[in-house]
């Protein structure tokens, strides 16, 4: 589930009614209903909703009670069932003349309150952003603090005429700033009650109308990009032809070096020449002054699912290049592109094709297929449109494996992916894997038996169950890593997401986001709290070691030479630098850490366009940092400056757009 979903489930209440009804609504995903929202409304206005879907296994069952008073405000609520990934969702609040209380299960709080004020509820139903909007439009300026803390504001972007079961409705389209990085989109009727939500290939519309969601996409999606275009022009300064970058120690790799400070020359968004400044010409051309600051090559993160709004964290984290496994076709074209020329502010983009089979457990992107002769045409599709990965997923039989990739080496391509169902991962590396997503799957070569059906979250929980127990240093699990080296697998840990979901009991702060959790808006940081699984007394030592073994598998898997591929799947740019955290905590040198996210990254992601060092001909994606990180790798968190080729970008500025307190000062 994308952060953004996350955020919106995240949010408040809202109205009363004149008299009893009940609203019901279809969860859809890639337009087929996967579960509902229903709504009573009392005669008293009080909104009883049910919500639940089911994505591969996964996802809530919310039951919660809200109460409003006549302004539209929350006077009580109260939220039971259970999270996204499982942890319990559990949730009161009451407001008495002017003292508000709540507790949840990642928080509790008493505060003397004076104005209107709205509860934005940590779990609830979808139906809460609704009620929010609502009470926005009715505040004054539209704007409302929030409880526990921060501000709320909105925005009515383009209204539509639908047509939903026969009869016109006309709804709008708002955006709501405040609850996230970006504005929340949410559509609501002439009523003011809650139309549609849209999240990609997930979304919400009225019961037996998902044909609407054609149209609520697009003109969102409209909306967003125009958002975000104007972040664009504010936020990017477009460089001459040719400048210099003065004052930059600049690291060398694939060497492991830092170099004194040197002037680098850019034309035309390529390195032409590095050296004493002495030796640089630079006369007559704009400059940007490092001050001896350190210079990297900008970070790749190799495991996204992109979205527009993902780039301005991308570059503000000094993430310039990305590589996306698993989107529709239309919409990471489009984006690659878009990024590209400057129009959105964003990295590099390389895509990778996408194939699942047809089953309860498809992964909710792409197009399945149904036989072995659909998918190998999906791979002749890919390759003449110029893509050179595939990644498959867990639906995939264990017998398709070896055709597929055979078809995708014919065509000079590779495959990557979940191991699927009931297969090992040494089976699919024999049978023609080129890389492994996710550290998980490693474990599960171990830990599964015959019985285990991966396409579930059984993939999570069997690990989290039983990876501390696997003996690391086994000849069995040496031999494994042995042939992940011959064959020269390589392997997409995204390590920091599995060490959050087996560390992180709700009420705690999550590890992603502990250590710049201060910088985050109010109702991010509440939000990072928020657990995944259920982790208990019981269960968290158990866990915890799982955790742990994770990074010692991937100081194995580097110390015997198999290529590790940083990437995140979770929030990005800020999971990104965790995960590298994270290896350098598995005991890799820090050098190498670097190296990882940038050289080594680069040219398994393989865009046709040298990138990833510091070196004439190199593009120039580069990253400015204060503080050395071959000393502090936390100091990849402190970026500067931004080159993305012929475009300069300072993330304080970017930060502050997104409501986050920068962490460094720019450059002037």
């Amino acid at each position: 589930m994308s952060i953004r979903l996350l955020a919106l489930l995240l949010v408040t209440p809202t109205l009363s009614a004149a008299e009893p009804r009940e609203v019901r609504y279809d969860w859809l995903t890639q337009g087929e209903a996967s579960g509902s929202l229903v709504t009573r409304i009392g005669e008293d206005g009080q909104r009883h909703s049910r919500f639940e879907f089911n994505d591969r296994g996964r996802g809530p069952k919310i039951e919660e009670r809200i109460r409003l008073d006549a302004q539209g405000l929350p006077v009580a609520i109260t939220v039971e069932g259970k999270s996204y990934m499982g942890a319990p969702a559990q949730e009161e609040f009451s407001r008495t003349g002017d003292t508000a209380r709540w507790t949840s299960t990642l928080d509790s709080g008493e505060r003397e309150i004076t104005g209107p004020v709205f509860y934005a509820a940590a779990e609830g139903t979808p139906d809460q952003i609704a009620l929010l909007a609502r009470a926005l439009l009715q505040a004054r300026d539209q704007r409302l603090d929030l409880l526990p803390a921060g501000e709320a504001s909105i925005e009515a972007l383009q209204s539509h005429a639908f047509q939903v079961n026969g009869q016109p409705v006309r709804a709008t389209l708002y955006a709501i700033s405040g609850l996230g990085f970006t504005p929340s989109f949410v559509w609501l009727d002439e009523k003011n009650e809650l139309f549609a939500l849209s999240y990609g290939w997930m979304g919400l519309a009225p019961e037996g109308a998902a044909s609407v969601m054609e149209v609520v996409d697009r003109l969102q999606e409209e909306a967003e990009a125009a958002w975000l275009r104007k972040r664009a022009q504010a936020l990017t300064q477009a460089m001459p032809g040719s400048w210099c970058l003065l004052g930059a120690r600049w690291l060398d790799v694939d060497a492991g070096e830092l170099k004194p400070a040197s002037t680098i020359r850019i034309s035309d968004g390529v390195i032409d020449a590095i050296g004493a400044p002495a030796d640089i010409d630079c006369r007559d051309l704009a400059s940007i002054d490092a001050g001896g600051r350190v210079v990297v090559p900008g970070l790749w993160d190799m495991h996204v699912h992109a979205g527009p709004g993902d780039g301005l964290l991308h570059i503000a984290n000094g993430v310039t290049g990305a590589r996306d496994l698993g989107n529709d076709h239309d919409v990471v074209m489009g984006l690659a592109r878009d990024f590209g020329s400057g129009e959105l502010i964003g990295p590099r983009l390389q895509r990778a094709g996408f194939i699942d089979k047809k089953s309860p457990y498809t992964a909710p992107t792409g197009t399945p297929v149904d036989t072995l002769e659909q998918a190998l045409e999906q791979i002749d599709g890919y390759a003449a449109q110029g893509y050179q990965q595939v990644k498959i997923y867990s639906s995939i039989p264990p017998e398709w494996v070896a055709p597929m990739a055979e078809r995708l080496h014919g065509h000079g391509m590779r495959l990557s992916g979940h191991i699927p169902a009931f297969m090992t991962a040494g089976q699919a590396v024999r049978a023609g894997f080129d890389e492994i997503q996710h550290i998980n799957m490693l474990f599960l070569n171990f830990v599964a038996d015959k019985d285990t059906d991966t396409r579930t979250p059984a993939r999570f929980m069997k690990v989290a169950e039983e990876g501390g127990k696997l003996d690391l240093d086994s000849d069995e699990v040496r031999a494994f890593i042995a042939l992940l080296k011959e064959r020269d697998i390589v392997v997409d840990p995204t390590v920091a997401i599995f060490d959050q979901m087996f560390r992180h009991r709700s009420g705690e702060m999550a590890p992603i986001l502990g250590s710049i959790v201060d910088h985050l808006p109010p109702s991010v940081q509440r939000g990072a709290r928020a657990g995944e699984i259920d982790i208990n007394d019981s269960n968290a030592a158990t866990y915890a070691a799982s955790a742990q073994a994770l990074l010692g598998m991937v100081r194995r898997l580097h110390e015997a030479g198999v290529r590790l591929a940083p990437g995140t799947d979770g929030i990005v740019g800020f999971t990104l630098h965790r995960e590298l955290e994270l290896y350098a905590q598995a005991g890799i040198p820090n050098a190498e850490v670097i190296r990882l996210a940038t050289s080594s990254a680069a040219d398994i992601a393989d865009t046709g366009t040298p990138v990833g060092r510091i070196a004439p001909g190199q593009a120039a994606d580069l990253l400015v940092v204060d503080g050395d990180p071959l000393q502090d790798i936390s100091a990849l968190r402190r970026g500067v400056l931004v080159v993305r080729g012929d475009r300069v970008h300072r993330p304080a500025a970017i930060f502050r757009s997104l409501g986050i307190k920068p962490f460094v000062e720019a450059i002037p």
